[in-house]
């Protein structure tokens, strides 16, 4: 090919059209010259270029050779913007801002989540993360929500309506989170900066090797003092738990795989219910003064220092034993809101805890806590090379009564052979089998390495099959025994279930429930002493609304109120007819809750309930025939 003619032949044709206002068309025959050396007639792509090129010249009356030199300019230009902007953000942020950061296993990552999800500007963000939120039963909007399910005619007899929570899950919103990405938000009328980043680890302690993401958060703001930032986090911190106050939060191990990573990621938070009063928990009133004191003693600041001077480790142990449903995980529950607690509950029959695994636990708990092992006795725990405990055969021991028939030495030898081998699968069972054995426990519980500070309560049914050096002096350092209902206890159990809702009771009572009350209004403080008033409420009112209730259901609702005086009398009445240690508070409670709203119903029908629960107790029966 000539390449002197043609590009003589174009340059030509060029100036041609400068001069004459037809650039496009001298561009347009350089295009199609220069299409046949770059193989044009045998690549689809160029071909289709070429047409794109000659639509738009002709089409829009534009030179393509402009546009794309005006958009590979503007490309450049902010490439070249983007990379002065990187510069001078890294040299103020190296010399003129502060930062923290913060990792995605340490507790403060979801104090900052949370509070940055109930942030307006956060939330109007371009940029967010979604997640489903699932309320518990213990929340405060519980009653409102229940307002808004529909209700569906029941199938039986009458009018009767029932809730239904088919659509509850719908009318709960996502909560929104920053996405990975920067974010900023103001805080005390200063600018902060977020950035969240999130990086794949290789694990290689799994069985193959995976990988694992991790986040980190980077909170800055401008200035060389990180005091903002540190101010920022601690209210984070306190605002986080502002919800947790009046709650209890119950944890337990997170799965195994989980906690490999340590950290916050040891404990999985299962529930944070409101705390339990301690007047609810069925016991006597001199064994709950003593476990309160010997607990407040413990919790001082000035009891660490006190054990250090003298060389008694700082820790604490207490054992709850008595039947089922007495009330024994009950107080611990009224123990640790007392005291604003936390409760870890570990369960030493979980195949996958070993007992590195609950050294690491017992570790990672903070410094006041509540350790609950509850139903001790049926962990399975025994010592190391214990020997199982075997019958003798009975091939031995009718041997050694005189039996020396041929049919009986042949079937003893026969069952001799049965019980050993069933001896041996046994051991070799028990060999195989993954769990905690009883120094393992016991180690966690106070060996060299253990946690000090915390609180370990353990639960039994049966205190007499327990290993000595599990509850001995030291480990256990007060025992307190529960037993079934008296006939005060009922009283008070009885009286309880029917007063009404709130600090100070009402003057009249419609069955179980209180009168809806407005919201809480604010405690004034008059001579020293605060105050609240609280508003009285038409005892016709619904407990789900405003709206008056019908004359029907107020004339039912008028049958079940009564007097604070009256109800004294019922409960007294009622715990004259409980047997004195024969059923436990939780069985007295059971029979309550189907009668909740109707005091005089449940009176009336307690001496059936005893006479058929005392017959299903003496047949040793379990199924009830009175409820």
């Amino acid at each position: 090919m000539d390449f002197t003619t043609l590009f003589k032949g174009n340059f030509s044709t060029m100036a041609e059209n400068m001069t004459s206002g037809k650039l496009y068309s001298g561009n347009s025959k350089m295009m199609e010259s220069l299409l046949p050396m770059l193989g044009g007639q045998f690549n689809p792509v160029l071909r289709s270029l070429m047409l794109l090129y000659q639509m738009i010249g002709s089409n829009l009356g534009l030179d393509p050779t402009v546009v794309l030199t005006l958009a590979g300019f503007f490309w450049a230009a902010n490439r070249v913007v983007r990379q002065v902007y990187g510069a001078v953000f890294r040299l103020i942020q190296d010399n003129f801002m502060s930062n923290v950061h913060i990792t995605s296993t340490d507790e403060i990552y979801t104090h900052m989540m949370k509070w940055l999800a109930l942030q307006p500007l956060m939330a109007s963000s371009r940029s967010l993360t979604a997640e489903t939120v699932s309320k518990t039963a213990w929340e405060e909007e519980e009653e409102l929500e229940a307002l808004q399910t529909r209700t569906v005619a029941g199938s039986g007899d009458g009018n009767a309506e029932y809730l239904n929570f088919s659509n509850q899950e719908a009318k709960t919103p996502p909560r929104y989170v920053p996405a990975v990405g920067v974010h900023g938000f103001w805080y005390k009328g200063r600018y902060f900066r977020l950035h969240r980043k999130q990086q794949s680890v290789f694990d290689g302690e799994a069985n193959y090797g995976t990988f694992r993401k991790e986040e980190d958060l980077i909170v800055s703001c401008f200035g060389r003092s990180p005091e903002p930032i540190k101010e920022l986090l601690h209210f984070v911190k306190e605002f986080y738990y502002q919800d947790r106050y009046a709650r209890t939060t119950i944890k337990r191990p997170s799965p195994a795989p989980m906690r490999r990573y340590g950290g916050r990621y040891n404990w999985n938070q299962v529930a944070n219910r409101p705390v339990r009063p301690m007047r609810t928990v069925v016991l006597d009133p001199k064994q709950k003064a003593q476990v309160l004191a010997d607990m407040n003693e413990y919790l001082h600041p000035a009891t660490p220092r006190w054990y250090a001077n003298r060389g008694i480790p700082l820790r604490r142990g207490y054992l709850f034993y008595g039947p089922p449903g007495t009330g024994k995980t009950s107080l611990s529950f009224a123990l640790a809101g007392v005291f604003g607690l936390d409760i870890f509950v570990i369960s030493l029959l979980d195949p996958s805890l070993t007992e590195e695994d609950l050294g690491t636990l017992f570790n990672s708990l903070p410094r006041r806590c509540v350790v609950l092992l509850e139903d001790i006795d049926t962990a399975g725990l025994s010592r190391v090379g214990e020997e199982i405990d075997a019958p003798a055969s009975d091939g031995e021991k009718k041997d050694s009564e005189g039996d020396t028939g041929e049919n009986t030495k042949k079937t003893n030898k026969d069952d001799w052979k049965v019980s050993d081998l069933a001896r041996a699968l046994k051991k070799e069972s028990k060999d195989d089998q993954k769990g905690i054995s009883l120094s393992g426990l016991l180690n966690a519980i106070d060996g060299v390495a253990s946690q000090e500070g915390r609180i370990l309560v353990m639960t039994t049914n049966k205190p007499e099959s327990l290993d000595e050096a599990l509850i001995r002096p030291g480990r256990v350092d007060l025992q307190v025994g529960f037993t079934n209902a008296t006939p005060s206890q009922a009283t008070e159990l009885f009286q309880r279930m029917y007063e009404a809702d709130g600090d100070s009771p009402a003057k009249r009572v419609d069955g179980h429930l209180a009168p809806p009350t407005n919201p809480a209004p604010p405690i004034t403080v008059d001579g020293g002493k605060p105050s609240v008033s609280l508003s009285s409420v038409s005892p016709t009112t619904s407990s789900f609304s405003d709206d008056p209730l019908s004359p029907d259901a107020a004339a039912e609702a008028e049958k079940h109120q009564f007097d604070v005086e009256e109800l004294k009398r019922i409960a007294a009445e009622f715990g004259s007819l409980i047997p004195d240690g024969l059923f436990s508070p939780a069985e007295i409670q059971g029979f309550l809750l189907k009668r909740k709203k109707d005091p005089r119903r449940a009176l009336k029908e307690t001496s059936e309930w005893v006479e058929g629960m005392r017959l299903q107790k003496d047949n040793k029966s379990k199924v009830l025939k009175v409820q």
